[in-house]
């Protein structure tokens, strides 16, 4: 790993872990807990676009299946949140690999991403429409906030941003693992050589439409865990989370960090999310100036501004030794 991204991983985690105990406010905590949870949704597409190199224009379906199960499951059974967490996992990877094995089983690109496309339309009408489960447009709200229940540990819910922001963070360092690990195994070197040549993964036995819909199942599943940590945070949801407002705002984050990095999605997230809040003055401008800042970025960093900020980090390391070493 180069010196500038290992120095680089090192202060952004130090940064995460006091940040909210410098920012005090309940408001940019708030915008730490959002990042959190929108990162770990940008990292799930990017296993899509980056990682298996296909079109999804529906991944927000999958983040707004995650934010129902999670929602339902204590509103209408009455159980563990945990378990809705589960549950959100479970739906949206079942509605992952079915929706993959349709899309991905000869022809990829496009008619994933159409077939994508009109599943994410399918499910916001029926979120509009479904008033006995799901309220319509209305919404469902008060949604219990989660419980820590643990052995050795006092019962108690969290509430505050402050408790909920260090419980996003660690399951963000954990997906990170998990992508990283996948990454690093076979499945994932076998994913980029699909990605990068069919024919040939297909020559060494691979393959990859087996590869391709557990890829897009796990990326899914993540996406689902996701929507349901956001759930449990804002305790209210309504079928916007389907709309394409979000799938719009995941692209966003995953162009501007910078695709194929584990950074790239995180540093988009954090990007979009505190770039968007700063520009809330502007009123209906601020989607123009958001506009205009990722095309600032796609031309003057085409590799993502992840991939900028390690290259920095690294002339500054070769500077400071050339300067010591001189001196």
């Amino acid at each position: 790993m180069p010196r500038g991204r290992s120095l680089f991983h090192f202060i952004i985690l130090v940064v995460a872990v006091i940040a909210p105990l410098i920012l005090r406010s309940n408001y940019l905590r708030e915008l730490l807990v959002m990042s959190c949870i929108f990162a770990i949704l940008a990292l799930s597409f990017d296993i899509i676009t980056g990682y298996m190199g296909q079109l999804s224009f529906g991944h927000s379906a999958f983040f707004g299946i995650g934010a129902y199960a999670a929602a339902l499951i204590p509103l209408r059974l009455g159980w563990s949140d945990w378990i809705g967490i589960l549950a959100a996992i479970f739906f949206s990877s079942l509605f992952g690999v079915l929706i993959g094995y349709i899309s991905l089983k000869r022809t990829r690109g496009m008619y994933l991403a159409i077939v994508t496309f009109g599943f994410g339309w399918v499910l916001y009408v029926i979120a509009s429409n479904w008033f006995s489960l799901t309220r319509g447009p209305t919404g469902l709200f008060g949604i219990p906030a989660p419980v820590v229940d643990l052995p050795f540990v006092p019962r108690f819910k969290i509430y505050s941003n402050l408790s909920y922001y260090y419980l996003c963070l660690i399951l963000l360092l954990i997906v990170l693992y998990l992508i990283d690990s996948m990454l690093r195994s076979r499945f994932g070197r076998a994913l980029i050589t699909i990605r990068e040549n069919e024919d040939l993964a297909r020559s060494i036995g691979v393959n990859p439409q087996k590869y391709c819909v557990i890829a897009f199942t796990f990326a899914t599943a993540l996406a689902g865990f996701a929507g349901a940590i956001y759930t449990y945070h804002i305790r209210t949801i309504s079928p916007g989370l389907l709309s394409m407002s979000y799938m719009i705002m995941v692209v966003v984050m995953v162009v501007i960090g910078g695709m194929v990095t584990l950074g790239g999605p995180i540093v988009g997230a954090l990007i979009y999310i505190w770039g968007s809040e700063l520009l809330r003055f502007s009123g209906s401008l601020r989607f123009f100036f958001l506009g205009a800042i990722v095309v600032v970025a796609i031309i003057f960093m085409p590799r993502g501004v992840y991939r900028s900020l390690i290259t920095l980090v690294d002339w500054v390391i070769t500077r400071f030794q050339k300067y010591s070493n001189e001196t």
